[in-house]
Formats: C-alpha cells, structure tokens, sequence
C-alpha cells in the first residue's frame, strides 16, 4: 500500500522550534508544502510530486508524490514533533489495510489554511496567517 507522507505538528509554542523541524524537512525532501492546521495553532507538512500551474483556473495543481505505508509511518514515528495520537491512529489503519497519512481540510467545524511551497514560509513566516 502507497500514501504521502504528511507530518501534523499541533499546538506549536515556540515558532523557532518549529522552523528548525521544517528546515529539516525541506532539506531532506523536495517540494514541501505547508499550511495552517483548522486549529490555528499548529502545522501540517506535505512531501509532493510535481506541480503545475493552471493557466484556466489560475491554481497551482500539486500531486501527491507516494511512498510505502509502512515507511511513511516509520519516518514520522522517528520525528518527536509528529502528532502521537494520529501516528497511533494510522498504524491501526495501516494494519486494516486503510488510508494512513490523510489530513483533514476541515476539523470540528474550523478550515485548514492553503498548502504552499515552504519556501514562501521560510521568507515570511506570517504568510499562513492570510
């Protein structure tokens, strides 16, 4: 089985922390996506495929770059900031044969913020917040 491999990171206090784990990320991977988690306190991190503009839509169209299910896990249980309960969550997935990896747009009533290229948060970090 194949998924993406997405990070939730929740409840980020310390803004340089989090900068660092995104750092690494996008210089282990390429093309990171970030947006806003429907809490506003926290991040999701997205490793993609190639993208392509839309010339119709005026829209970025990112594709999902797949991995193994089970390395997707390994990676995020080898990084602290990895939301616990969702890695618990998707390893009892993983072992039913579902979907692991998904983020959701909307949570408890409350919208995800875009996905971006990381780089757009590394210049300005305040740009998640429009």
């Amino acid at each position: 089985m194949d998924a993406t491999l997405t990070f939730d990171i929740d409840d980020v206090e310390d803004m340089q922390v989090f900068r660092q784990f995104a750092e690494k990320v996008a210089t282990t991977y390429d093309n990171v996506w970030i947006r806003k988690s429907s809490s506003g306190d926290g991040f999701h991190l997205k490793i993609t495929g190639q993208t392509d503009y839309d010339e119709k839509t005026g829209r970025m169209i990112v594709a999902d770059k797949l991995f193994n299910a089970e390395d997707v896990i390994s990676l995020r249980d080898n990084e602290e900031e990895e939301c616990r309960g969702r890695l618990t969550g998707d390893r009892g997935r993983l072992k039913v044969g579902l979907q692991v990896g998904r983020l959701f747009g909307v949570k408890s009533g409350k919208s995800a913020g875009e996905w971006l290229p990381i780089e757009a948060f590394f210049k300005d970090e305040s740009i998640l917040n429009h």
